[in-house]
C-alpha cells in the first residue's frame, strides 16, 4: 500500500512532461473508459417529509461504510490508490483514473480479463479474502486435514481465510474482519428503525443490524422478504459470490438504497402462483425437481438512488434475485429486485445501439424495451426453479455452488436465462403472457446476449450469452449470416432450442459435478469466429453504463 501514492506522484510529475510512456498511459485509460457511457441517474427527494429525509440519509451513510468493507474485500491498493486520487490534483488524467479506479474497485480492468492500468501489482483471484498467492489446489489440500466444524467455518460465506502465523490457515468471521465498520452501519440502521413507522421494515433493519455482528443472515433474509409497503427498500450486506476465484463462495458486501414503486411491484404478483408448476414442467426427470410451493416470491420494482461496494464496481445489474442461501430458499423463498432506472439506462444506451448493428433488419422491429424487461423478469423468477441442492450423486445434499465451485456463477446464469425463457413460452400458452408478444421476447433476448458477450468470457454473464448463442446456433435456433453479418432467431425452431439447452444446464446444476460442468463450457463457452466478428463490429460502442447519481434534497 506505501507504494500507490509514490507511483501516482510519479505518474502526475510523467504526465508534466508528456513522455511517450505517460502519452501511451493516457491512451489506454482513455480506451478503457471508452468502454462506459455516462449516464444521470438523477433523484429528486425534494418532496419527502423530513423524517424520510433523515432516514434516506442514514440508509446513504451506512452504504459508504459497506463501500469501504468491500474495498478491503476486493483491492486494498486500490482503496490506497482511490484515497490518493481524490486529493485532487487539478490534472485531467487523473480524474479519468479515478474514475476508472472507482468503476473496477481497483487498478484491475474488470473488462479486460483483469489487467493491470496502474502500478506493477498482478490481479490475484483471491483478490483480498484469501491470503496472496493461496491457490485452489493449496486451499483443498489444507482443508482436508480439518475438523468438520472447521471446515464449514473455511467454506462459510462470511469469512475471510488469513494465516495462523504457523505455517497454516485459518478463518476469521467478517464481522471481527471489518468490525470498525459494521459497527457504524448496526448504528445507523438501528437509527433508521427508530425513525420508520414501518413495522415492518423495522423489524427488518433490526434484524440485519444484528445479522451483521454475528454474520448468519437466516433471519434477515426473511425478515427482508416479508417487508410490505415500505417507501424505502435496500439491498445490504454480503451476498454475491461472483468474484471469489479460488471457491466461488465467499460473498462481498454490496448496497443499494432504492425506493419502492408500489403500483409496478404489485403487477408483477401474478407470477408467483405459477413457480411450482413452472418446476414441474422442466424438461428433467423428477428427480431433478424442487418444490417450490408455499414459497414466497416477491417481485419490487424501485429506482435506486444510490449504489455502493459491490454494486457499483464493474457489471452493473438490473435485476437481482436475492438471498443466495439455500436454506432461505427451501423454506421462505426470495425478493426479486428490478431496478427500473437501471433497465432504461441499459435498453436505450447499450442494448439497442449494439442490437441495431448485429440483429437482421427484419427482426429489429422486435426490438422493445417491454421485452426485454420481460425477459430479465423471467431470469430472475427461474433463478428460484431448479436445483439448488445437489440432487442426485455422491454430493447429494451439498449446496449446488459449494459442490460445483467457481464455474457455478456462470452456470446459474445461463439456467436463469434459458430456463427463464423456456417457462415463459409455458406462461404464454395459459395466457397469462400475451403470446402474441412472444417474438419481442426472443428478439430482445438476442440483443441482450450481445451486451453481455462484450464482457469477456471470464465474466460470469459473458461466460452465460456465449454458451447460449454457440449452442442454439447449433440447433439452427439462431442464424449467422456471414455476408451481412447479422444475426436472426429462427422463430420455428427456438422454442425447441431452449428446451434441450435447459435440460443440460439443469442436469449439470443437479448433479453438482464440476469435471462435467467444465467439459460442457471446453465446448460452448468459446469464441468462435461468428462471435468474434460480432464483438469487432461493435467494438466502438459502449459495454456498458457508467451510472452518475446525484439527489435533490431541497
Amino acid at each position: 500500500m506505501k507504494r500507490v501514492p509514490c507511483l501516482l506522484l510519479i505518474l502526475l510529475m510523467s504526465c508534466q512532461f508528456n513522455s511517450p510512456e505517460v502519452e501511451g498511459e493516457k491512451s489506454r485509460i482513455d480506451r478503457y473508459l471508452a468502454q462506459y457511457t455516462p449516464y444521470e441517474m438523477r433523484f429528486d427527494a425534494s418532496g419527502f417529509e423530513a423524517n424520510d429525509k433523515v432516514i434516506l440519509q442514514k440508509l446513504l451513510a451506512a452504504a459508504a461504510y459497506v463501500d469501504t468493507i468491500y474495498w478491503l474485500q476486493t483491492s486494498k491498493a486500490g482503496l490506497a490508490l482511490r484515497a490518493s486520487l481524490q486529493q485532487g490534483s487539478g490534472d485531467p488524467h487523473a480524474d479519468k483514473l479515478l474514475t476508472l479506479v472507482k468503476r473496477n474497485a481497483g487498478p484491475f480492468e474488470l473488462l479486460n480479463e483483469h489487467e493491470t492500468f496502474i502500478g506493477d501489482e498482478q490481479f490475484y483471484p483471491g483478490d483480498e479474502i484469501y491470503p496472496r498467492g493461496l491457490s485452489a489446489e493449496e486451499f483443498d489440500q489444507y482443508y482436508a486435514t480439518l475438523p468438520e466444524e472447521e471446515q464449514r467455518r473455511f467454506m462459510s460465506p462470511y469469512t475471510v481465510i488469513r494465516k495462523d502465523g504457523q505455517g497454516g490457515y485459518k478463518a476469521v468471521s467478517y464481522y471481527n474482519e471489518y468490525k470498525e465498520y459494521v459497527d457504524a452501519i448496526v448504528k445507523l440502521l438501528n437509527e433508521c428503525a427508530d425513525l420508520t413507522d414501518n413495522k415492518s421494515f423495522a423489524e427488518f433493519l433490526r434484524v440485519k443490524a444484528k445479522a451483521l455482528t454475528t454474520d448468519d443472515y437466516y433471519d434477515a433474509d426473511v425478515a427482508w422478504i416479508d417487508v410490505e409497503g415500505n417507501k424505502f427498500d435496500i439491498v445490504f450486506g454480503p451476498f454475491e459470490t461472483y468474484s471469489d476465484g479460488i471457491k466461488g463462495v465467499k460473498a462481498k458486501y454490496e448496497a443499494s438504497i432504492e425506493v419502492v414503486d408500489q403500483e409496478e411491484s404489485k403487477n408483477l404478483d401474478k407470477y408467483t402462483k405459477y413457480l411450482q408448476e413452472m418446476e414441474e414442467n422442466l424438461p428433467v426427470p423428477d428427480e431433478y425437481k424442487s418444490v417450490v410451493k408455499g414459497l414466497t416470491a416477491k417481485f419490487v420494482v424501485v429506482r435506486d438512488v444510490l449504489r455502493a461496494g459491490e454494486a457499483a464496481a464493474g457489471y452493473q445489474a438490473v435485476a437481482t434475485n436475492l438471498p443466495n442461501d439455500p436454506a432461505v430458499h427451501k423454506q421462505k423463498g426470495t425478493k426479486k429486485t428490478f431496478w427500473k432506472n437501471m433497465f432504461e439506462a441499459r435498453f436505450n444506451a447499450i442494448i439497442k445501439p449494439v442490437s441495431q448493428r448485429l440483429i437482421a433488419d427484419s427482426q429489429l422491429p422486435y426490438l422493445s424495451d417491454a421485452g426485454f424487461f420481460q425477459f430479465v423478469l423471467m431470469h430472475e423468477i427461474c433463478h428460484a426453479i431448479g436445483p439448488r441442492t445437489v440432487k442426485v450423486g455422491p454430493k447429494q445434499g451439498q449446496a449446488v455452488n459449494a459442490a460445483i465451485g467457481p464455474n457455478y456463477n456462470a452456470l446459474e446464469e445461463c439456467k436463469a436465462d434459458v430456463v427463464g425463457l423456456y417457462s415463459l413460452a409455458y406462461l404464454m400458452d395459459r395466457d397469462v403472457v400475451e403470446k402474441d408478444k412472444e417474438k419481442t421476447f426472443y428478439v430482445s433476448y438476442l440483443g441482450s446476449l450481445f451486451r453481455s458477450l462484450r464482457f469477456g468470457l471470464n465474466q460470469a454473464h459473458a461466460k452465460a450469452a456465449a454458451v447460449a448463442l454457440n449452442y442454439l446456433a447449433e440447433e439452427q435456433a439462431l442464424t449467422f449470416d456471414g455476408s451481412s453479418q447479422r444475426w436472426t432467431v429462427d422463430f420455428d425452431r427456438i422454442r425447441e432450442g431452449l428446451k434441450r439447452l435447459s435440460a443440460e444446464l439443469l442436469v449439470l446444476e443437479g448433479d453438482g459435478d464440476n469435471r462435467n460442468v467444465q467439459a460442457f463450457f471446453d465446448k460452448w463457452a468459446t469464441l468462435t469466429p461468428a462471435l468474434a466478428s460480432s464483438i469487432d463490429r461493435v467494438k466502438d460502442l459502449p459495454i456498458d453504463v457508467l451510472p452518475q447519481y446525484s439527489i435533490k434534497w431541497e
